[in-house]
């Protein structure tokens, strides 16, 4: 039998008290800071989104509570509070960073406070949607390819017409530039 949606979805992963506290020495510090900039020169996160990661990695504690609200980490990365939340939902789906919702008693309701982030400099394996090759930089569409086995063979002959033509057209088009450049040339 399938579960029934949760009454409350926002609940969904939220908690009372601190949530994960999870310290960085040196070496996972360079490592977050290695995976951030390697990821932004490949262009799976922008330049505000780095700059978020930053904000995150300075705001990170020795003992490793990360819980600045989306406002302060806007002002550290001198963006705006809706580029941070992007920001970081991108670094979530690269598996940089994780967070947990934390709530507090408001009298007879819950109220969210601020997220618990937890900063992952593990490297695992990459999603999917990275290891998909992208061409010329456009993530949308593939290059298409066309089946020309049915094609039949060209004969030398017209191998050569075809040359022929080829080198015809490539000599108006030599004559047409420098007659262009003549006329360029005269007329300064």
């Amino acid at each position: 039998m399938p579960r029934s949606p949760h009454p409350r979805p926002w609940h969904r992963g939220s908690l009372f008290g601190d949530g994960p506290r999870v310290p960085l020495d040196r070496e996972r510090r360079a490592r977050f800071r290695f995976l951030l900039s390697a990821h932004a020169r490949a262009g799976r996160i922008t330049r505000a989104a780095r700059d978020v990661g930053e904000a995150l990695l300075r705001r990170l504690s020795a003992e490793g509570r990360c819980d600045p609200s989306h406002y302060t980490l806007a002002a550290d990365a001198a963006c705006s509070a809706r580029t941070v939340r992007r920001a970081t939902a991108s670094m979530r789906g690269l598996g940089l960073v994780r967070w947990t919702t934390r709530l507090v008693r408001a009298g007879w309701r819950a109220e969210q406070t601020s997220n618990a982030y937890e900063l992952v400099p593990a490297i695992a394996a990459p999603p999917a949607a990275m290891l998909a090759p992208r061409c010329g930089g456009q993530a949308g569409r593939e290059t298409r390819r066309i089946d020309i086995s049915y094609c039949p063979e060209v004969t030398p002959a017209e191998r050569q017409a075809a040359q022929a033509a080829l080198a015809q057209r490539r000599a108006a088009i030599e004559a047409r530039l420098l007659t262009g450049r003549m006329v360029a040339r005269a007329g300064g």
